[in-house]
């Protein structure tokens, strides 16, 4: 009887290791001069697509926006998508950037055909992209960590979620094989966002140089004063503030950005503690440890290293001008707000969904960040919009049919037209698709797609007026 307990207890302990097993990647050290080290070469002209963070939602509604930019034909008859030049991108949408930009057909391939519509190649491409983009990650997630006993072990999880990864998606690619394919000029530059939970910093995973990003704002800020006649100077504290905004790179923990695998990189972005991860990191032997998770926790746009690292550009007088468009499928703040107004019920433990209060601070934390850079440009700091400008598109600002007759064919089945009344119940639909990754509903994978080819529609003209030579 004993030794039946014995070998149970042993049975069990073996089984729940995996739930308290600490495990930490290896980083190899950067090394003096980087194999993979890209420049920012100088262009009249950077456009900079930022897709947010939001599980396979976000990565759904960015391939669809990527595919609905390569249709916005330029005056010269090439394709918008042929000119984007970086790639940032934060959790769900890292799976769709990560994925683009190793995948997407070479320089030599032609974007569109002399009438306007895609050619056979980029046809076959976007295809298997959304293919590829649709598929249920979380339920091959939650297998192998059941079936490999790595139960409620969160940085175990974040292993597996690289594993599945690279198995359906990026294969043994390396940030280098995206380094290398940038310098081909096959495939714009790569910035993979996640947030270091030692500083509460950004960590971007991306082959520029950590300078790349050391936009001189106090330069510009007293530039400005200076003119103005304004005798105020910038506190010391404001100065020390400033540097937390500056991403960090890979080279800036001391670790080799060519060797980190997509699966990874992306894991480590798309990670949503405490469920998945943090991934922890150590830097060859250096006894010390960089904790990266979730690029929702710091900024779930994706928008602000492009804009620390256009601004730089500008500054440098290395570009003339930069447009950022930003696909953001974040989850409306409003969604919640409009179930809590319905529900009479007290929170408890397992009723209360505790995303909720880091969206209290994201929501603050985004307006404020909006409002300082629209203010910023208002008051002659940083470039105005004719030189300098950041369009959002959001999957919630679509607008429908009032009769629906726009709606996706996999929504126009007796079942799904049932659920929409007018177009305002068209948004509500597109606003309450959850963050996960899987989308089940082939009538919400649709919605997402249309919403993103109107998002862009309705853009157009303004892009095409700012890319017009000034």
């Amino acid at each position: 009887m004993t030794g039946g307990r014995t070998l149970a207890l042993g049975l069990c302990l073996v089984l729940l290791s995996g739930c308290a097993s600490a495990h930490y990647v290896t980083l190899i050290p950067a090394k003096t001069s980087g194999e993979c080290a890209a420049t920012m070469s100088e262009r009249d002209l950077h456009i900079g697509v930022a897709l947010s963070g939001g599980g396979s939602r976000a990565a759904l509604f960015g391939s669809a926006g990527l595919e609905a930019l390569a249709g916005v034909r330029l005056d010269d008859g090439s394709s918008l998508l042929e000119h984007v030049t970086h790639l940032s991108s934060v959790s769900g949408g890292s799976i769709a950037a990560a994925h683009y930009a190793l995948q997407k057909p070479g320089k030599d391939v032609k974007v569109l055909n002399p009438d306007g519509t895609l050619t056979a190649a980029y046809r076959t491409f976007f295809k298997q992209y959304r293919e590829d983009l649709g598929q249920d990650f979380e339920t091959a997630l939650i297998w192998r960590q059941l079936l490999s006993f790595r139960w409620l072990n969160s940085a175990l999880a974040a292993r597996t979620l690289s594993e599945i990864l690279a198995e359906k998606l990026y294969g043994t690619a390396r940030l280098q094989t995206v380094a290398t394919r940038e310098k081909a000029g096959d495939s714009p530059g790569l910035i993979v966002n996640t947030t270091l939970y030692n500083n509460g910093r950004r960590l971007a995973a991306t082959a520029l140089p950590p300078d790349a990003f050391d936009y001189d704002f106090f330069a510009d800020l007293e530039r400005e004063l200076k003119e103005q006649g304004s005798k105020l100077k910038p506190a010391p504290w404001m100065r020390e503030r400033w540097k937390v905004i500056r991403p960090m790179t890979l080279i800036d923990i001391g670790a080799d950005p060519c060797a980190f695998t997509m699966g990874g990189v992306v894991a480590a972005s798309a990670s949503f503690p405490p469920l998945v991860g943090p991934i922890t990191m150590r830097v060859g032997q250096l006894e010390s440890y960089w904790h990266a998770g979730d690029g929702g926790l710091y900024e779930n746009q994706g928008l602000e290293t492009l804009i620390l690292l256009y601004l730089k550009q500008l500054q440098a007088k290395r570009a003339k001008r930069a447009l950022i468009l930003g696909f953001d499928s974040s989850y409306p703040f409003s969604v919640g707000e409009r179930k809590l107004l319905r529900r009479s019920l007290p929170f408890s433990l397992l009723s209360f969904d505790f995303s909720r209060i880091p969206s209290i601070m994201e929501e603050r934390a985004s307006a404020y960040s909006s409002l300082f850079f629209a203010t910023l440009q208002v008051q002659g700091v940083v470039p105005d919009p004719q030189t300098f400008t950041v369009m959002v598109l959001r999957h919630t600002d679509a607008k429908w049919a009032p009769d629906l007759s726009d709606l996706p064919p996999a929504c126009q089945t007796e079942a799904e037209r049932k659920t929409f009344e007018d177009a305002d119940d068209v948004v509500e639909r597109i606003a309450e698709i959850p963050t996960r990754l899987v989308i089940a509903s082939e009538c919400d994978r649709q919605l997402l797609a249309t919403a993103a080819r109107k998002v862009v529609a309705a853009h157009r003209d303004r892009i095409l007026e700012f890319m017009r030579p000034r």
